[in-house]
């Protein structure tokens, strides 16, 4: 059962994850208005909301699954991971910006979400 939640969980992350970045990719081909994409909220609160609560998701999914073993709930925490380091790889190579903050602390979210993954590998093959 705590598995199954798990699931869940990272797949509701992957889908915010999905939506944020389809959603930041139709702001930047709009204009260059605030507010263009298609769910018409701020970088900031989009960031928040979609990001921040694919990220607390997988933590939460990765808490609750601690001592079950899954293969599924490893590859989705890589895969939240990984989409996160990849869009703000990708975000950093079309605007040019290196120095931001959000930027590196972003990237750490997604390494921490890999981390999990891996940590989950070897607490679980103990088993």
């Amino acid at each position: 059962m705590k598995t199954k939640i798990s699931i869940i969980l990272l797949f509701i992350s992957l889908a915010l994850l999905i939506i944020y970045g389809v959603d930041v990719i139709v702001s930047q081909d709009a204009s260059h208005n605030e507010k263009s994409s298609f769910l018409h909220l701020t970088p900031a609160v989009r960031g928040g909301v979609l990001g921040g609560g694919a990220v607390i998701l997988s933590i939460v999914a990765f808490a609750i699954s601690l001592r079950e073993k899954s293969t599924l709930v490893v590859f989705l925490l890589l895969v939240n991971g990984g989409i996160i380091i990849a869009g703000m790889i990708g975000l950093v190579t079309k605007e040019g910006s290196t120095g931001s903050s959000t930027i590196y602390g972003t990237i750490g979210l997604g390494i921490l979400l890999i981390a999990l993954g891996v940590v989950k590998i070897f607490f679980t093959r103990k088993r």
